[in-house]
């Protein structure tokens, strides 16, 4: 499974390519980590926008997952709301991988 990371916005709205994370290069326990936060957000059918309108300087972040045949790409701010919660948990756990 392939992970890339972009993030967008705040005050300066500067665009950044925060890298790609490929589990298969991942110790067993960190994919299976990763690729559990991936099923458990069943993230292939959240929808490509996720926004809650709410903070013009707020940091957007785009997430896309490449497994198998399958693509998907996941669009929301890290506005602190709830229902992204998880979208934020595997973007920080990433992070921290690359």
């Amino acid at each position: 499974m392939n992970i890339s990371i972009k993030r967008s916005g705040g005050f300066a709205g500067v665009t950044e390519d925060l890298g790609t994370t490929n589990t298969a290069q991942l110790d067993a326990a960190l994919a299976q980590q990763v690729e559990q936060i991936v099923q458990n957000l069943d993230f292939f059918n959240l929808p490509a926008i996720i926004s809650s309108g709410i903070g013009a300087d707020l940091m957007r972040y785009e997430v896309t997952v490449e497994e198998g045949n399958r693509q998907h790409t996941v669009i929301f701010e890290d506005d602190g709301d709830p229902e992204t919660a998880s979208l934020r948990q595997l973007v920080e756990s990433l992070i921290q991988m690359m």
